[in-house]
């Protein structure tokens, strides 16, 4: 479906975005993202939304868009994602006659090793996620408190008197 008149969204992408394309690794790969760009500013694709990753810069305010030249699809086909990623984000309109919102790129990158989320969060100056490790409960010894004790506790309470005794008699 094409839309006509003019672009959904006004593009500002990151001035690096075109070196991210040209690095990409055959011309089959550039075109391919420039088509689906091109796409993403006319409305025709969405991407996914971005989620808070652990130990990742935060980019939960951006969304992915996948691609790859093998498969010319946009999503996970039989069971391989694709390889390549372009990380966008929508902003609120410049102030002036055009009220579109912005869609900016922010990177062009291979998926594997986290490569175009590292290099997206830089750009964007994010802090990388660093959640605390959940501190481990020590279990309450079984006297302290008798009516709270887990199945696998008062199976293992209930049959130790019998395995003493059965070992007193051999």
């Amino acid at each position: 479906m094409q839309a006509e008149g003019p672009d959904l969204y006004r593009a500002d992408h990151h001035p690096q975005v075109g070196a991210d394309i040209l690095a990409l690794p055959t011309s089959q790969l550039q075109r391919l993202a420039l088509i689906r760009i091109s796409q993403l500013t006319r409305g025709e694709l969405r991407g996914a939304p971005l989620e808070a990753m652990a130990r990742h810069p935060d980019l939960s305010d951006c969304r992915k868009l996948y691609f790859d030249e093998s498969q010319n699809e946009i999503r996970t086909v039989g069971g391989r994602a694709p390889a390549w990623r372009i990380v966008y984000r929508l902003r609120d309109a410049l102030p002036g006659p055009d009220a579109r919102l912005l869609l900016q790129v922010v990177a062009v990158g291979a998926r594997p090793a986290s490569e175009v989320y590292e290099l997206a969060g830089a750009r964007l100056d994010r802090q990388r996620i660093v959640r605390a490790p959940v501190p481990q409960t020590t279990p309450a010894p079984a006297s302290a408190a008798p009516g709270r004790r887990s199945l696998a506790e008062a199976q293992r309470l209930a049959v130790e008197p019998l395995r003493r005794t059965q070992g007193r008699r051999r």
